[in-house]
Formats: C-alpha cells, structure tokens, sequence
C-alpha cells in the first residue's frame, strides 16, 4: 500500500485482462480505497496468522508504536477490512504462515467467521541470503506444520465452501514467479532468490523470464493447486481464479 504506483498498476493490469489481487496486512487499506478500486480489483488476500493479538505481538505483526509496546492491533484492522471487503463483494483470501509461535493456535473460530473462499496455510520458509540468521527461531517441523493443517482440516470439515490449501516448504519451492520494486524477475528454486539481470521494464518480461525460468516448475505448480477456474458453486459463492500460467 506504500508504493505511490500500486493503484496505477492494478488499473493497468484489469484493462489487460488480468485477474488482479493483492495481498495485504490490512494496514492503509481504507473503505474508500476499496470501493474506488472494487472495478479494476477482484480480490483482497490479507495475512493473519493467529486467532488473537498477543501471538501477533510476539511474530512482530503490528505497528511500530504498537510493538514497542508489545502490542499488536493487527487482528482488529483485518477484520475491518475484511468486513468492507466482504460488503463490496470482493474475492476473499485468507494467508496464515505456521510458525514456533502459533503452530498450537486453533484458527477455527475465527476462519469459520470470516468464511474465505480460500484458505492459505504456509510453513514459515528458510532463504539463504535474505532470512537467514534471523527466521531460524521460528522453523517449525513438518510434522508440527502437518498436525496444525490436519487440525484445522477437521475442526472446518463442515465448511465445504472453505478451500484450504496447505504448502509445505517443498511446495514453494521453484512453484512461484516473482518480480521485485526493481523489475527484476525471480524463481527460489535452489533456496535462495535467484533474479534476472535486467528489469523487465528494460528488457521486456519474456527476456527477463527465460533468464531464471529453468528455477520454476509448472508441473510442481499445478501440484500445489496453482491454477483454478472462476466459477460460481453450487451454494452462489466465488471461487476466484488467476490466469493461466500466473501464480495465486
């Protein structure tokens, strides 16, 4: 939301044809912005990690005056958002990333309440060269990330409008096609980012693509559900896609 180009590039990417989303922390992101980008945007993923805001505290998700604090308001400023969100009949995606510090929390409640038309739920990821040195406190084991998936799997197995997703480091890795403020496109493959070397404003993204493409695996991809149709369901609810090729 800090970027003054953002709402220029979702606009740009709507007349193209795109689905647009972002994914947020919830933080800016006012009803007024809703509704004035709710024609050229189709959906809002906000990141919420756990079902209250101590735990939110002790991750660092808050406000800088908050944290020092040892405070978090963040849980509070997404449910607001969500419920503009929800008014405006926006596609609707929930991000959780399962760490040391939440892997006990039941998210249950509170996913059952905000009924997302998709669930993600990521085990917290090492990358050598960017979090390394500092994210080791908050690995989790696969079989903690495993018991907090299935749980809620269970806990939620009467919300069949709920689509959980669960992707273990493993499904990450080389499955996402990323560009960063620069322009520079790039894959994590091997563990680490590994980007092209010209922006693809300079030289045009198919160029820039091919650099690092062979760190990407379509078949590893469509394993881990990245491509999915729009459609209404039986029960009239959205399920809201991203074009071919594209990741969610």
């Amino acid at each position: 939301m800090l970027n003054p180009h953002l709402e220029d590039w979702i606009i740009r990417a709507k007349l193209l044809g795109m689905t647009t989303s972002i994914v947020s922390n919830g933080t800016g992101m006012s009803k007024e912005w809703l509704i004035r980008m709710r024609p050229h945007l189709d959906w809002i993923g906000l990141s919420i990690d756990a079902s209250d805001d101590g735990i939110h505290a002790r991750m660092g998700r808050g406000t800088n005056r908050e944290l020092r604090s040892t405070e978090s308001g963040h849980l509070r400023r997404c449910l607001g958002v969500w419920e503009h969100a929800k008014e405006l009949d926006y596609g609707l995606k929930l991000n959780t990333v399962v760490t040391s510090l939440n892997s006990d929390d039941d998210m249950s409640e509170l996913v059952s309440y905000l009924s997302p038309h998709r669930w993600k739920i990521f085990r917290v990821l090492l990358i050598r060269g960017e979090n390394d040195g500092r994210v080791e406190p908050l690995l989790v084991s696969k079989n903690k990330f495993s018991d907090y998936v299935a749980r809620h799997r269970r806990n939620l197995m009467d919300q069949e409008h709920i689509e959980i997703v669960a992707e273990d480091n493993c499904d990450m890795l080389g499955t996402y096609a990323m560009i960063d403020p620069q322009g520079r496109v790039y894959t994590n493959m091997n563990g680490r980012y590994e980007y092209s070397t010209h922006s693809a404003t300079e030289v045009g993204f198919g160029t820039a693509w091919r650099e690092v493409n062979g760190g990407f695996s379509t078949a590893g991809f469509t394993r881990r559900g990245g491509l999915w149709n729009w459609r209404k369901t039986s029960r009239g609810r959205r399920r809201l896609p991203v074009i071919q090729g594209d990741s969610s």
